[in-house]
């Protein structure tokens, strides 16, 4: 999209910014003005981004974050070249313009792979947290602070560090940013050689430091228990995060949480998010307005038969409404909607990303809006990517205008695994309503 036209769009959705800063329901209006939401149509969507085809070896699971003080995403990922997987990162500006990439980290004959990453407005810096293999029975989880523009890595302050080093694995690593406590939390899954697998968390200070002990705390557990790919998600109006997980009780999973206080020093009960006879997986969280929007893949185990589904958590770690979730995609067409990624921006909510194999081994992605608020979706799926070549592994960062980037793993042009993107913009149109 051209600089010029993303200037107007900034400046119209800006105003729907202000507008979606606290929930429609019980919102006094200015006198003599008012808003009425129309039906939301179609996304806008922008042209593809070739964020990075700059090889010939696949460039897989990115995450990706939105820079508030920049106007710019920083998108990072894993690059496997055989023996030797290595974390990247690629800014790209708010205009769609490829800016610095850098390695995040490197180590020869060693596979570094899982990246999430947070910002920091205050520090505005980047956290990037990854899982490093030691050996095929001992993973551990890494961190590095990134400066915005991803200078002076050199630096002391931006020096990698460990997370957590315990023997046995400990990966998929998630991060969240706490504006409050200008720190963050990483949480990650425990695999002991036991059988029991659990869910721990570490907090990291603005300055790098990962506090507390260095085994870090322990989320959620039970002996001989399965807990499995964790997400987190932090509510500034109550300065707390919600985290979740994957419960697994024979072959089929849950989907269970926990809502922490920002110190950890406060762990509520486990939240029974969706725990009906279907098979939950692969959770992924963000927060809206003092609620949480929790979306996973939902099926029956052993077939190609799964859909995307959502809950909203109130910000007291309340699940809402359906105690089986909300449809967002994929309901009765026997097919495969799985790898959910869900963001949220204040114009006009969140924005819900799949892997979609449409007719077999076809693989797209397509995304779908839910209001905050309301426990169903809103408007109709979307594709973001349906071309020829295969999409996989989405994520979702948005700005606060409600404008957000899709990242994908892509077969394009063929051969390998490239990262793609493009925007999407939510579009809506707000009638004037005079108020009497």
């Amino acid at each position: 999209m051209r600089k010029a036209h993303r200037l107007v769009l900034a400046l119209a959705v800006g105003l729907l910014a202000a507008l979606w800063a606290v929930p429609r329901e019980g919102r006094a209006q200015p006198v003599g003005i008012g808003t009425h939401p129309a039906t939301l149509q179609a996304p806008i969507l922008g042209s593809f981004i070739n964020i990075w085809d700059a090889d010939t070896v696949d460039n897989l699971e990115p995450a990706v974050a939105y820079n508030t003080n920049h106007d710019e995403y920083l998108v990072v990922w894993s690059n496997d070249r055989g023996g030797t997987w290595d974390i990247y990162a690629q800014r790209v500006g708010g205009d769609g313009a490829l800016l610095s990439h850098f390695t995040v980290f490197r180590d020869v004959g060693c596979k570094d792979w899982q990246p999430d990453v947070a910002y920091n407005p205050d520090q505005d810096e980047y956290l990037i947290v990854y899982t490093y293999e030691v050996s095929s029975s001992d993973y551990d989880i890494w961190a590095r602070l990134v400066k915005w523009n991803g200078a002076d890595l050199g630096d002391a302050r931006y020096a990698e560090f460990p997370i957590n080093q315990d023997s046995d694995k400990q990966w998929n690593p998630a991060v969240a940013y706490s504006n409050q406590s200008n720190e963050y939390l990483v949480v990650y899954e425990n695999w002991w050689a036991g059988g029991t697998r659990d869910i721990d968390a570490r907090r990291v200070d603005s300055d790098g430091n990962a506090l507390g002990q260095a085994s870090g705390v322990n989320i959620a557990t039970g002996a001989g228990q399965v807990r499995t790919f964790p997400d987190v998600a932090y509510n500034e109006a109550r300065n707390e995060y919600l985290i979740v997980y994957n419960y697994t009780s024979g072959t089929y999973g849950d989907i269970l949480g926990k809502v922490a206080s920002a110190n950890l020093g406060t762990l509520s009960g486990e939240k029974s998010i969706c725990v009906d006879s279907y098979d939950q997986d692969f959770p992924a969280v963000a927060a809206g307005p003092d609620e949480y929007l929790v979306v996973w893949e939902d099926g029956d185990w052993g077939t190609n038969d799964y859909d995307i589904y959502a809950r909203r958590v109130g910000g007291d770690g309340t699940p809402q409404d359906d105690p089986g979730g909300f449809e967002i995609d994929g309901l009765g067409d026997g097919n495969l909607h799985v790898d959910p990624a869900v963001a949220y921006g204040a114009a006009y909510g969140y924005l819900v990303a799949w892997r979609y194999y449409e007719g077999g081994s076809d693989q797209n992605v397509y995304g779908r809006y839910v209001v905050p608020g309301k426990d169903k979706a809103s408007g109709n799926e979307f594709a973001i990517d349906s071309g020829s070549s295969s999409q996989a592994t989405p994520a979702v960062a948005c700005n606060p205008f409600g404008t957000c980037l899709a990242v994908e793993e892509d077969n394009w042009p063929g051969g390998d695994y490239e990262i793609r993107g493009r925007f999407v913009t939510p579009n809506q149109v707000y009638l004037p309503l005079a108020v009497k």
